[in-house]
């Protein structure tokens, strides 16, 4: 698909997620109640959280991005152009270093490549660009002009009124089916306040001091995880590095650092969502009324 294209489709995943007009995210009070800590999560793996459950899935990403592939073809052949859509983009796997917080996420990753990120696997975290069948036909003013149209919203929103071509088609459809865009990203603003507040929680503040000191024991003196993770690790990755990493993972698992983080995250994620129940319910109608329009687009409901 045409990079211009791609844009398009982040501004309709995010009308997908994003939040209803005037739903905004409020301030939480005191820290909320846990429960028991969860158990460790599996080795690098993602921990679902109770905002999930208001996103768009990959799965009908997936969907949302084939349907505009195809309205984009059918508009461009409808103004004798050839339109070759992309295939869906392949997702890159999650990086086992969180930079901000938590550093290393993975023991396997610690014993296999310290510090350093692993290799991504040929042909992950590829977007598709696509192309056209005309060679020099796409590069034309007049294939851009029904491509791209006059002008483009911003990114991440989804405005009828901007004349963007082919790839706005998909959208223009939506709105002829009564579907609203949504504005903002309320789903992405309460992820990113849960997780700005999870990192200041006096919970995880304590578990952070028990790491240092599980550290310390083992003759590791740093104050945080990502002290020890951001250190000027130099190539080819050591034994030391390597060492350190599988210190740092045993005393996370010792001290229960990332349950403890992910109990927190989860406990303040459902506070959010408690204060913004009505928006976010609509972010989620919002979502399955595209979604399931673009089902109908490609025939398969």
């Amino acid at each position: 698909m045409h990079a211009v294209a791609a844009v398009v489709l982040t501004g309709l995943l995010a009308g997908c997620g994003s939040g209803a007009e005037g739903g905004r995210p409020e301030d939480v009070g005191p820290e909320p109640e846990i429960g028991q800590i969860m158990a460790e999560p599996l080795d690098g793996a993602r921990v679902a959280m109770p905002l999930d459950g208001y996103s768009v899935s990959t799965e009908e990403s997936a969907v949302i991005f084939r349907a505009m592939g195809q309205a984009t073809r059918t508009c461009m052949k409808a103004k004798g152009f050839d339109y070759a859509p992309g295939e869906v983009p392949v997702a890159p796997p999650q990086s086992p270093i969180d930079p901000d917080n938590l550093g290393l996420l993975s023991a396997a990753a610690a014993r296999q490549t310290g510090y350093h990120k692993p290799p991504r696997p040929a042909g992950s975290g590829q977007s598709a660009t696509g192309s056209t069948a005309a060679g020099a036909v796409e590069q034309s003013d007049a294939y851009q002009q029904a491509l791209t149209g006059a002008g483009r919203a911003p990114a991440g929103v989804a405005d009828a009124k901007t004349d963007r071509g082919c790839t706005g088609e998909i959208e223009r459809q939506f709105q002829d089916a009564g579907i609203k865009s949504n504005s903002g990203d309320l789903v992405g603003d309460l992820r990113g306040k849960a997780y700005g507040r999870t990192a200041t929680d006096s919970r995880v503040k304590a578990a952070i001091t028990a790491w240092q000191s599980c550290m310390a024991g083992l003759g590791y003196h740093y104050s945080s995880p990502v002290q020890a993770s951001s250190a000027a690790w130099p190539d080819p990755v050591s034994d030391q590095e390597k060492a350190t990493a599988v210190a740092d993972m045993n005393c996370k698992t010792q001290v229960k650092l990332l349950g403890t983080w992910y109990t927190v995250q989860t406990a303040y994620q459902k506070q959010f969502i408690g204060q913004n129940e009505v928006a976010l319910q609509a972010v989620k109608e919002r979502s399955a009324q595209r979604v399931s329009a673009a089902r109908k687009l490609l025939g398969q409901g």
